[in-house]
């Protein structure tokens, strides 16, 4: 059996980033994805799940303003820009 190689991508402000393509596929995952239709307070956890812990820290310093902020407007724009480089993958289509 192939092991799978990690996907990686860089959003268009130059965040680099590595994701397993299992995760997508996990069931626990997907019960985030659903739940934070109804509950934008999950965010943080469907981040870490698909980046871990090491790279949710570095997206926060990566998206952190002059004031020392992470605002919520830039981790959703890079979140998204990540989702949707992982939506376009072949290796995490459904």
């Amino acid at each position: 059996m192939a092991k799978n190689t990690m996907i990686h991508g860089k959003t268009k402000s130059g965040f680099e980033f590595s994701v397993d393509p299992d995760a997508v596929k996990d069931m626990e995952f997907i019960e985030l994805a659903a739940e934070a239709e109804n509950n934008g307070l999950i965010l943080p956890k469907m981040i870490e799940y698909i980046l871990g812990s090491k790279q949710k820290k570095a997206l926060y310093y990566h998206v952190r303003n002059e004031k020392g902020r992470v605002m919520i407007e830039d981790i959703n724009d890079e979140i998204t820009q990540i989702f949707d480089s992982l939506n376009t993958n072949a290796e995490t289509k459904n």
